[in-house]
């Protein structure tokens, strides 16, 4: 858990992503570490925090995919020059070049979409998202799946309306690999960092932090990259500093309302 860990250095975790995930794939909340208490998300964490990922289905056949070397994009994030977005569309940012650096700057905006805390507390604003970045078949499964996790994950936490105002629900990019990749279909892993829990007193879940990598097989669909299928697995995980100690509840309540959440890539 972090702020508990008196060791320095970094532990490797085995990735278990898949090239190819279908409908009950693993989705980017799936695990969840906090401790000893396990969840059952995207979003977020270390503790099975298990939401299906990615509803399948293939809308564009395209060319066969060409191997990528997984090449890493010009920046972490993949928002080198030319993968910029050029609208922003229900809170996210659309509109990507047909190339590896547009394929990854979609992959870390995605999901750092899905990470927001509006996203868990407002049913409609997750619709809206989700609307935006999957692919017309992969929809449907896709939001059915995270209602559900999202559900019992704020009963997990023990989100109320008093307490969801205080919830701390944020993802940032560390860096992306592309996989695969052709004008139709390309497979991101996105290597994230995470920070989930309530601030309070009495909280189920104190704010603790966490490291994923997510797998995304986007596809080129309507003139922009869409997701056609998510995966998760732990990431490479550092351990925190000897001279460090986690913040108290008061300090991470804060921190939470003194610093704007991360920012898009590109």
């Amino acid at each position: 858990m972090a702020g508990n860990q008196k060791q320095t250095g970094t532990r490797s975790l085995t990735a278990r992503t898949a090239e190819t995930s279908g409908a009950g794939a693993a989705s980017p909340w799936r695990r969840a570490k906090i401790g000893a208490i396990i969840f059952g998300v995207v979003l977020v964490l270390g503790i099975a925090l298990t939401l299906s990922g990615g509803g399948g289905g293939t809308d564009d056949k395209g060319t066969p995919e060409t191997p990528a070397s997984s090449t890493p994009t010009s920046q972490a994030g993949g928002s080198g020059p030319g993968a910029k977005a050029k609208t922003v569309k229900n809170g996210v940012p659309v509109g990507y070049p047909r190339s590896k650096d547009g394929a990854a700057a979609a992959a870390v905006n995605f999901q750092v979409a899905r990470s927001s805390p509006g996203y868990f507390t407002d049913q409609a604003l997750r619709h809206q998202v989700l609307k935006t970045v999957m692919t017309s078949s992969a929809l449907a499964s896709q939001q059915a799946q995270d209602d559900q996790t999202v559900k019992g994950l704020m009963a997990a936490l023990g989100v109320t309306e008093q307490t969801a105002p205080d919830m701390v629900m944020r993802a940032a990019s560390l860096g992306t690999s592309v996989r695969s990749y052709s004008d139709d279909t390309a497979t991101v892993r996105v290597w994230m960092s995470e920070v989930v829990g309530v601030p309070t007193d009495k909280s189920k879940m104190p704010v603790s932090g966490t490291y994923s990598t997510y797998t995304l097989i986007l596809q080129w669909q309507d003139g922009d990259w869409k997701i056609a299928t998510i995966d998760q697995a732990e990431g490479p995980t550092p351990l925190v500093a000897a001279d460090q100690s986690a913040s108290s509840t008061d300090e991470m309540r804060l921190a939470n309302k003194e610093f704007e959440a991360p920012r898009y890539a590109g």
